[in-house]
């Protein structure tokens, strides 16, 4: 047993140690990193209009634009008035436990270092209530009583998930708004340096839970566990929000909290900030129990986080009913461990944290502790743990294990739940799909033409994210993507035989560069090449240019296998009859079976090119099958066509499962194990050790860092990272990155390993969108 304690104690030595670099090489002090006498933007809010809590009811169309903005200003100044009094908590519960540390170790200089960062953010909160001169609308008194009962029944996992709970729902909210220019500056430079230190406290506290958990609970502490987490994470929305900052714009203050507690959009709001942290604890069995409708009550879970099985079908979510079960089950199995000396795992944990080794030297032979008999019994270790004068470290067991099974991450964090408002059929397999924005969420949707949506959904149980373009041109800011079924797909599949109007799905904002800058003043030829569901970016990239330039000229060659599987035929004809003297349009059809203008037989190869009068094309965009775009690219490139005018996009293929299979891995021995991938990510420095022939963008995920990748096959781009340290085997496929890029040092991670034994590999991943598509 001592050898296990000791193999997670050195292991959350290198945590603790990592997390101090961290923080020194990016910390912010509240006094000198802001500038507090900037001039405040006057009209500018300081939360997004639609996050308001009274957005969308009848009260808000009620309101002036003055008085909206102030209501945001107040919103804000209660959220930080709650972030101040939870970080006390969290500050309490932090020095409590390290009262029982070695001083020596990183552990507790790290434990210090997040008390430092934690009373830089409260000042970092007072200051900025002082200077917009906001009330601190505080919760209720029975909150406040509740805080101190809580600090001192809680511990173990339910601790770090009252953190997360709270961190990760302002991160979210903050994360929002630090992409919102209407936003106040002083504010977004508050929410800034909050996200960077936080995200330090928020790694390290989702390592504790997946190490305490993967420890192992006993049933009655595993319910103990869950009971507190959905009290907590009900208490701690419910305090967001004063109902003072209701009355501090003249509204009646109960009312309107009724209201606000009553609107879909808050419900809705609470759900995307809260997606991820809830996601997290239920991978972790942390969400659960009778009292688990807490959850559902504080709406951080919807009715489609309850389809999808989040929260057990059989629990009642209706708020009186789950608080009563957390109160049976805290007095009844919380006071019996108690009195058997198991409060908090008590006897059944990894022990004492083990001091580092003494230098060699004589020793005078005394000490200072009782004997063992007294400080090892149960009594003793059950008052230790419930007052707080605690030995295992971090408020609880903060040793990690050296390895552990890691979860797979979030997509990006941007990313909404959109309802589908109408799915056409275009062919027997494929359809054209709409996603319904709301209008605050207009402006994160925008979209240029030719880029692309990432979506996700769950099937069979199983989450899986593909990307598909937009098929519909700038000026209409419709997100519309057309979808063709491929043999044993599993994504493209469910959209075309099952997806329907009303369901909701999780889709990342538009991203992609395949396009050009669309300008008035131009009086050019374009050419677009597409191949089966290859049309649809090229779709929108014609539309908008015959729109957006009016002297320009657009020819289309779009080869399919025949007139029935030509998608969007009857909006091509459209768009042919209303530009002909402008646009061009050939279709190409394998086995034939029509005649006449605008219809060809056979494939689009050089020889088809070579027919055509397109000397004069400025820019050529092809997108479809690989086969087919790489040959027109080729025969391109031999009539020497410039490089910077031919646009590429792949699309592929995914096989029926949602695990793809790797790019197999180097015969050579070029390839090696034992290495380490430190890679730099939103700020995070993360060391990882590499299992043998493991690729870079895998071990990065095991990192539980939201690592962007979609397609694994070389097409997408997501995944591209700098090689900035050591050596990486030549990528295993690349259709993506430019012979520039690839000179400059980036790789794909999804088609790279290790290449020798160094030091480090290092890569910065990127959260960059490149052009791509994966079907």
């Amino acid at each position: 047993m001592t050898g296990a304690v000791d193999e997670r104690f050195e292991a959350s030595e290198k945590i603790s140690s990592r997390l101090i670099k961290s923080s020194l090489k990016q910390s912010y002090d509240p006094w000198s990193d802001i500038d507090w006498d900037a001039p405040l933007v006057g009209d500018a809010p300081f939360m997004p209009l639609h996050r308001s809590t009274l957005y969308g009811t009848d009260i808000w169309e009620t309101l002036s634009p003055t008085q909206r903005v102030e209501l945001t200003r107040h919103e804000f100044g209660s959220v930080m008035s709650t972030g101040i009094w939870f970080e006390m908590i969290l500050m309490q519960l932090v020095l409590r436990s390290a009262y029982d540390m070695d001083p020596r170790t990183a552990h507790m200089q790290w434990a210090l270092t997040e008390v430092a960062d934690e009373c830089h953010h409260s000042i970092m909160f007072g200051k900025v209530l002082a200077r917009t001169g906001i009330p601190p609308h505080r919760h209720s008194k029975v909150l406040n009583e509740l805080g101190r009962v809580f600090k001192a029944i809680t511990w173990g996992p339910s601790s770090y998930a009252a953190i997360l709970v709270a961190e990760e729902i302002l991160d979210e909210a903050q994360r929002e708004m630090l992409s919102d220019e209407t936003i106040e500056p002083l504010i977004k430079r508050i929410n800034q340096i909050h996200v960077t230190e936080e995200a330090r406290h928020i790694r390290f506290a989702r390592e504790q839970i997946s190490d305490m958990m993967k420890q192992g609970l006993d049933p009655a502490e595993l319910l103990i566990q869950q009971t507190l987490c959905a009290v907590v994470g009900f208490a701690i929305v419910e305090a967001l929000i004063s109902p003072g900052v209701y009355g501090a714009i003249g509204l009646d203050p109960g009312k309107a909290y009724k209201t606000a507690r009553e609107n879909p959009n808050m419900h809705r709001t609470r759900a995307d900030w809260g997606k991820n942290v809830v996601e997290f604890l239920s991978e972790n069995n942390l969400i659960g129990g009778p009292a688990a409708g807490l959850w559902r009550a504080s709406h951080l879970i919807n009715d489609a986080d309850v389809e999808r099985g989040v929260l057990g079908r059989g629990v009642d979510t209706g708020t009186a009913a789950a608080f009563a079960a957390a109160t049976k089950i805290l007095t009844i199995p919380g006071l019996g461990k108690l009195s058997r000396g198991t409060l908090a795992g008590a006897g059944s944990g990894p022990g004492k944290q083990p001091k580092p080794r003494e230098e060699s030297g004589p020793s005078n032979g005394t000490s200072l502790s009782l004997p063992d008999v007294v400080t090892n019994s149960a009594p003793v270790q059950a008052i230790r743990r419930a007052t707080g004068f605690l030995p295992w470290g971090l408020i609880g067991d903060p040793l990690a294990p050296s390895e552990r099974p890691r979860l797979r991450p979030e997509s990006s964090k941007s990313v909404h739940r959109l309802t589908v408002s109408d799915v056409t059929r275009l062919t027997p397999d494929s359809v054209a799909v709409t996603f319904d924005v709301a209008p605050e969420l207009a402006e994160t949707y925008r979209y240029k033409q030719g880029q692309y949506l990432t979506v996700e959904a769950v099937i069979d149980g199983e989450k899986v994210r593909r990307s598909y373009s937009i098929c519909a041109p700038v000026s209409a800011q419709t997100l519309r993507v057309g979808v063709k079924q491929t043999p044993n797909g599993v994504f493209s599949t469910y959209v075309v035989e099952k997806l329907k109007v009303g369901d909701e799905v999780d889709v990342v904002p538009p991203a992609g560069r395949f396009h050009t800058e669309l300008d008035a003043a131009n009086a050019l030829h374009y050419v677009g090449v597409a191949g089966g569901s290859g049309i649809t970016p090229i779709l929108s990239i014609m539309a908008s240019v015959l729109e957006e330039e009016p002297d320009s000229r657009f020819t289309l060659l779009y080869a399919n296998k025949d007139r029935s599987s030509v998608m969007f035929f009857d909006e091509i004809a459209a768009l042919d009859r209303q530009y002909g003297d402008r646009l061009t349009v050939l279709h190409v059809l394998e086995k034939g079976g029509r005649s006449g203008a605008g219809f060809a037989s056979g494939f689009i190869d050089a020889a088809r090119l070579a027919e055509l009068d397109l000397e004069d094309a400025a820019h050529w965009f092809l997108c479809g099958p690989a086969p087919m775009t790489e040959a027109v690219r080729d025969a391109l490139l031999a009539k020497d066509v410039s490089r910077r005018a031919i646009h590429l996009e792949l699309f592929n293929t995914i096989a029926s499962t949602a695990a793809v299979t790797a790019p197999p891995a180097p015969t050579d021995a070029t390839s090696v194990a034992g290495a380490q991938l430190r890679f730099d990510f939103e700020g995070a420095d993360e060391t990882i050790q590499l299992t043998d022939n493991e690729l870079l963008l895998d071990a990065a995920l095991r990192s539980g860092q939201d690592i962007p990748w979609s397609c694994r096959e070389a097409v997408c781009g997501m995944c591209r990272a700098k090689v900035c340290d050591g050596q990486a085997t030549p990528m295993a496929a690349n259709f993506i990155l430019s012979d520039d890029e690839v000179a400059d040092g980036f790789v794909l991670t999804c088609q790279t390993r290790a290449a020798r034994r160094c030091g480090s590999t290092s890569t910065r991943e990127r959260r960059q969108a490149l052009p791509k598509l994966s079907r």
